[in-house]
């Protein structure tokens, strides 16, 4: 490329050369023809600079006034209040209430603009719904008493206005009131002037959902005991959560103390004229004895934190056999025997769609056949001819021993249901038995299995360590559609797998899986394979773990992930985490069912223990995603 200017010094520039006297005198003599010509074009640039800053700003002026004039004809400013009003109420949660933040509705939608603000505060169904949560000293003993009572008492002057907007809808409240600790004098007033605020709309509560200790209990049952059945006429559902841990370390304050806890709004729940749903987690009570209006409720939860207030088998068929017209239902047994003379009803839940059951073991050292013995007799009277999910757990070193049964195969066969969402939790003794069961179930499309082997005990001498395999690699080969002429895949209709607690199950055999049934096919035999939506596996294997922390396998598969990804199929991975524990089981409860049995393509992390927070973010992106649209038509 030839020089813009040609130099007699073009090989010593950009070096370390020093010009001699003479050159120098002839260095200036050479630059004196660019140097105006650089001037020049200095000069020039100022002055096109100088126009074109002009028509950049004469452009920002025209943009402003014709902005200005077609947001007067913006479709969006034509809308009716009632229609604006409606897309508002679409924005709320939809798997919880709404909290007092400005990142999400109905708080976000005030700071748009005074017009929809006026609208926002005047449309009483955004207001009719709340969470709220109030920190207790034991969060952080830094707080001081005077900043505890500030917050207490601003957060019962943001509930009274929220509800005030509310009108006279009915009301949904989830009050989180935890921690433990000695909570006397001006605090407690406090708190107690904060549930006055609550207990003062029980007229006009619909759910009522309430996360307490011990204090908080006695304190609650204390304010609502005045209170009548007709003081609750609207209200349909209570759900409880008692604070774990807080048995031994129970608050204290003035009256509001007992022995044990009791169930907050005792009194009130028995006698709620349209009670429909009960839940109470966690709870430290028999509960068999309550008088619920049974054969009202279409949801009932009842799980427990000690085999001691669990359910027996009599108590639970005596709850079923109350509750005809249960929808949802999830129950903590203690497989307890019952008497062979005594006569079992035959109990139809015809209505009956969801039934979780978690089992416990009174003795440990209980015959196997004694085990499959009592499952079979309670699940011999139970019918459920709609039942659509399905969760069995029985986890524990009490079932380190395989069962040589389907414990719940009456039930199935008795209902003549088409199950499609499936859970299992509990030890099997040979592989055949889960194959069994799930090719009589051709209809599943939601599949969860957690180990099903027997629970390691080095303290047992009887147990084998070298015992079958249950979830593996041949196990994953019956689900996958292969060539073979004679073979059919199991559950045909299988859209979501997800294995929690994955030891034995190959990489390898994941992805031939994945791929045989990630755009839907016809098997050998000619029946219909559905396209797989989601598989989400935990591995709980410690060889994967690599001296820096990566694992074996993932970087080989990531690229045919994002492939299956960007055609529908979402494959969430998830490994041990170096000096953690191995792996993390959690719980089935009413969140999980929805995050294992309800989750769309794209909600792989929520199957886990961060649910909450997942649904938490993808709510925010909702709203944001909606005010985004009305934005941009406001222009």
């Amino acid at each position: 490329m030839a020089e813009a200017f040609p130099s007699p010094f073009s090989h010593v520039l950009h070096t370390n050369y020093a010009a001699s006297p003479s050159e120098t005198s002839e260095i200036h003599n050479l630059l004196a023809s660019p140097r105006d010509e650089l001037s020049h074009l200095t000069n020039e640039i100022c002055r096109v600079q100088k126009i074109l800053n002009g028509l950049i700003h004469r452009r920002t002026s025209l943009e402003t006034h014709v902005d200005a004039h077609l947001a007067l004809i913006s479709p969006f400013r034509r809308l009716p209040r009632e229609l604006i009003s409606e897309i508002f109420v679409q924005c709320l949660p939809r798997d919880r209430n709404p909290t007092r933040s400005l990142v999400e509705a109905p708080l976000l939608l005030t700071v748009i603009s005074k017009g929809l603000r006026d609208i926002a505060l005047s449309t009483p169904q955004l207001w009719a719904a709340l969470h709220v949560f109030l920190p207790n000293s034991s969060f952080n003993g830094s707080m001081d008493v005077d900043e505890l009572e500030t917050i207490i008492q601003r957060r019962r002057e943001g509930v009274e206005t929220w509800f005030t907007r509310s009108r006279c809808l009915p009301l949904s409240i989830s009050v989180y009131l935890s921690g433990y600790g000695r909570l006397t004098g001006s605090v407690a007033d406090f708190y107690i002037s904060f549930l006055k605020s609550i207990v003062s709309s029980s007229r006009r509560w619909k759910r009522i959902e309430l996360h307490l200790s011990p204090f908080f209990v006695d304190l609650l049952n204390t304010l609502v005991d005045d209170l009548k059945p007709e003081d609750v006429p609207w209200l349909e559902s209570v759900e409880i959560f008692y604070d774990a841990g807080t048995e031994n370390g129970r608050a204290s304050a003035g009256s509001y103390t007992s022995q044990k806890p009791l169930l907050p709004l005792r009194d009130l729940i028995i006698r709620a004229p349209s009670l429909q749903s009960f839940a109470v987690h966690h709870h430290s009570q028999s509960l068999h004895q309550l008088q619920l209006p049974w054969s009202n409720l279409t949801d009932l939860t009842m799980k427990s934190r000690c085999d001691s207030s669990r359910l027996t088998v009599q108590q639970t068929l005596n709850i079923l056999a109350s509750s005809p017209n249960l929808s949802t239902c999830t129950l903590g047994v203690l497989l307890t025997s019952i008497d062979s003379g005594v006569q079992l009803p035959d109990i139809a839940l015809n209505s009956l769609y969801a039934f979780s059951l978690y089992f416990t073991l009174p003795d440990d050292d209980l015959p196997a056949s004694d085990v499959e013995n009592r499952f079979h007799r309670l699940f011999s009277v139970i019918r459920a001819p709609l039942l659509a999910r399905f969760a069995f757990i029985a986890r524990g070193l009490e079932f380190r021993r395989g069962i040589d049964c389907i414990p719940f195969k009456p039930l199935l066969k008795r209902s003549g249901c088409k199950l499609e969402e499936l859970y299992l939790s509990f030890p099997l003794k040979s592989q055949q038995l889960l194959l069994e069961c799930l090719r009589s179930l051709p209809t599943i499309t939601h599949l969860c299995l957690e180990s099903c082997t027997p629970t390691p005990n080095r303290f047992d001498p009887e147990f084998d360590s070298t015992a079958t395999q249950i979830l593996d690699d041949v196990l994953i080969g019956h689900l996958t559609v292969s060539d073979d002429a004679d073979a059919s895949p199991l559950c045909p209709r299988l859209r979501k797998l997800v294995l929690p607690e994955c030891r034995d199950v190959s990489e390898k055999a994941l992805v031939s899986f994945v791929q045989s049934r990630s755009k839907g096919a016809c098997s050998s035999t000619g029946d219909r394979v559905a396209c797989l939506k989601l598989l989400d596996v935990r591995f709980s294997r410690e060889e994967h773990l690599r001296e820096n922390g990566c694992v074996f396998g993932e970087a080989e598969f990531r690229p045919l992930i994002e492939r299956l990804r960007s055609e529908g199929t979402i494959v969430s991975w998830k490994y041990p985490v170096q000096g953690d524990f191995p792996y993390t089981r959690f719980s089935l409860g009413r969140t999980a069912e929805r995050a294992i049995f309800g989750m769309e393509s794209g909600d792989t992390l929520a199957v886990h223990s961060r649910l909450g927070n997942f649904m938490f973010v993808w709510k925010l992106y909702h709203i944001g995603g909606t005010l985004c649209c009305i934005f941009k038509n406001l222009k």
